[in-house]
C-alpha cells in the first residue's frame, strides 16, 4: 500500500520548478500573506505569458483595450483556478504546478504526488496511479518504460470518455520508482485535458518536470 510521503517522518519532497513552471501554494501549507504575494506575482507571470508573439513574418497582433482587459481577467481567473485546485489536493499531500506559455494557453495544471511503500510487499500502486490499470478507458492505455538516471520510469497515455458529455479526456502521466533497502519511493505526475492538440507539447514538458521533483531523507 502506497502512502503519502508527508505521512512518513524523515522524508520530504519539493519541486524546484524549471523555467516556465509555477509551483502553486496552498493555504494548508503556506501563510495567507505568502499565498497572497504568490498570487500577485503569478498573475503577472501568467499575464506576460499570454502576450501575443510575432508570427512567422515577424508581425505582432496589436491588442485594443478590450482585448487587454480580457487577458487581464483570464490571467486572474487562471491563477484563482490553480489555487483552488492546489487547496483541494493539499489534504492528500499532493502539489499542483502550472506550465506557462503552452501553445498560447493559460497555465496548464499538473498534479504532483510522491508516495512510499514497503519493499517487502510489492504492489502495482505506481501503475494504478499512472492510469495503466483500473476504470474503463476507451482503448488500452499506452505504456512506455523509461530509463531514468535515478530510477525506473513509466509513461502512460490514456483516453477516457465522459459518459455524460461524450467528451474524450486524454491523460498523460509520468512516474518514477526508486528502490531503497527499506522503502520504495514513487513519484507521479498527472495531466488531463480535453484538448488533444496539447499532448505532444505536454509529453516533453512532463519529462522536463520529473527530475525537478526532489526527494530528501533526513539522516538523524
Amino acid at each position: 500500500m502506497t502512502t503519502s510521503i508527508s505521512e512518513n517522518p524523515g522524508w520530504a519532497w519539493r519541486v524546484d520548478p524549471p523555467a516556465g513552471w509555477l509551483v502553486v501554494p496552498s493555504l494548508a501549507t503556506e501563510t495567507p500573506e505568502d499565498v497572497a504575494e504568490w498570487e500577485r506575482e503569478a498573475t503577472e507571470a501568467v499575464r506576460a505569458s499570454l502576450e501575443p508573439v510575432p508570427d512567422d513574418d515577424g508581425e505582432t497582433v496589436e491588442l485594443d483595450d478590450t482585448a487587454r482587459a480580457e487577458l487581464d481577467q483570464l490571467a486572474a481567473d487562471s491563477v484563482a483556478n490553480l489555487r483552488e485546485f492546489a487547496d483541494g489536493m493539499a489534504p492528500e499531500g499532493h502539489r499542483v504546478v502550472g506550465a506557462l506559455g503552452v501553445m498560447g494557453n493559460g497555465p496548464v495544471p499538473v498534479l504532483v504526488a510522491v508516495g512510499l511503500s514497503d519493499p517487502a510487499a510489492p504492489d502495482d500502486g505506481l501503475m494504478e496511479a499512472l492510469g495503466a490499470t483500473g476504470g474503463q478507458p476507451a482503448m488500452q492505455p499506452h505504456v512506455e518504460h523509461l530509463d531514468l538516471p535515478d530510477g525506473d520510469g513509466v509513461r502512460v497515455t490514456r483516453l477516457d470518455v465522459d459518459e455524460l458529455t461524450g467528451a474524450g479526456w486524454l491523460s498523460v502521466a509520468v512516474g518514477r520508482r526508486v528502490e531503497h533497502p527499506d522503502a520504495v519511493v514513487d513519484t507521479v505526475l498527472v495531466w488531463r485535458t480535453v484538448d488533444l492538440f496539447l499532448a505532444a507539447a505536454m509529453v516533453e514538458l512532463l519529462d522536463q518536470l520529473l527530475p525537478a521533483v526532489q526527494i530528501t531523507r533526513s539522516t538523524t
